[in-house]
């Protein structure tokens, strides 16, 4: 049985943060009915390339396991069929600017008292502000203090775990006390939760987390070194990985220079230990280092294309009604005796006549 078998979703979400929130939701066996315009659908259908025979390969990722239903929310028509299927919907969720969803009439307050209600924006409730990945990453001080923009949409992505948790919590609740929940979620909120290491060493010194690019601001060695013919990541998080290092790298008067006792001297002397880690490096290949320092367990590992580390992913296929198998990386959530079906994103509206039926008929 799938853990959330018997669970109806109705997803009004698009774009990223709310499609992903409940593609979790369809892996993991709930029902999800995603609503979209009549017209052009999630604005995803759009986003590429690459598209595949004219498919967006962004949309085919995050819209997995769920059905299309297209309606026109400002017509009595679609406010009908939507509110008939959310008088059986365990989960109402939505991802519109706040207010939008009260004017269209599928607001919190439309919805029965046991549905979990779940809002995601980009700054919550109380904030009109349009909240897109690019706009928080920079907010957020992320791409301040990693001088990058991470390649990923790693706010929405955070802002759908975030509010995945929170529903199954909710629903969790209900079965002891028969009534829903109404969820805020805000893509800042959750890029300030997930940075919380940096946050707390801010709100507690006053002081501004080193910018330290894609090396760690708290860890020495921790970050990207250069070998003779391609980089690779090592870390000493402890003491006894610092020691392997000094090992691996054949230098054990690092051991007893004062300058790098401890992690909190490395820190202070990164500008000195940082440059003759990458001088060793440099002597020898990438392959070699990462066998040397693997012989001795340090973490490490190559600067993986994406290509090179989907060897290693777990890849699925599933049956898309225009394309045929595609390929998509598998939900990370491995469980005893459950295994996710995979079902291949709908083109617009092709369950539309299908759940008006099933559903109108109901009311």
């Amino acid at each position: 049985m799938a853990p959330l078998e018997g669970i109806l979703v109705l997803d009004f979400t698009r774009a990223v943060a709310g499609p992903f929130c409940t593609m979790m939701l369809g892996d993991l066996g709930a029902r999800v009915i995603k609503i979209e315009e009549e017209q052009a659908g999630d604005e995803t259908r759009q986003w590429g390339p690459p598209f595949l025979d004219g498919e967006s390969t962004y949309f085919l990722s995050m819209n997995r396991n769920k059905e299309s239903v297209a309606a026109n929310l400002k017509s009595e028509e679609g406010r009908r069929l939507v509110h008939s299927i959310g008088a059986h919907a365990d989960v109402v969720i939505e991802n519109f600017r706040p207010g939008v969803a009260d004017r269209l009439g599928i607001g919190h307050a439309a919805f029965h008292s046991r549905a979990v209600y779940t809002s995601i924006s980009g700054f919550g409730q109380a904030s009109e502000k349009a909240g897109y990945d690019l706009i928080l990453q920079a907010m957020s001080g992320s791409i301040y203090l990693s001088e990058a923009k991470v390649a990923f949409p790693v706010a929405d992505i955070l802002a759908g775990l975030f509010a995945s948790n929170a529903i199954l919590a909710a629903l969790y609740a209900r079965n002891k006390t028969g009534r829903g929940r109404f969820i805020d979620i805000s893509l800042f909120d959750g890029m300030l939760c997930a940075m919380s290491n940096l946050a707390a060493g801010t709100l507690n010194t006053g002081a501004e987390p080193r910018r330290v690019g894609i090396a760690q601001p708290n860890i020495v060695p921790y970050q990207l070194f250069h070998c003779r013919d391609a980089p690779i990541v090592l870390g000493a998080p402890n003491e006894r990985l610092w020691t392997k290092v000094c090992e691996a790298l054949e230098r054990p008067e690092w051991l007893t220079d004062p300058r790098f006792q401890g992690n909190a001297k490395r820190n202070e002397h990164r500008a000195e230990l940082v440059p003759l880690i990458e001088a060793v490096l440099l002597q020898d290949s990438a392959a070699a280092w990462i066998e040397k320092l693997e012989a001795r367990e340090v973490p490490c590992g190559p600067v993986s294309t994406l290509t090179q580390a989907l060897t290693q992913a777990p890849v699925v296929q599933s049956e898309h009604g225009k394309l045929g198998k595609i390929r998509l990386v598998g939900n990370p959530m491995h469980m005893n005796d459950f295994s996710p079906t995979y079902r291949a994103s709908r083109a617009l509206g092709e369950d539309t006549a299908r759940i008006r039926a099933e559903f109108l008929e109901q009311s």
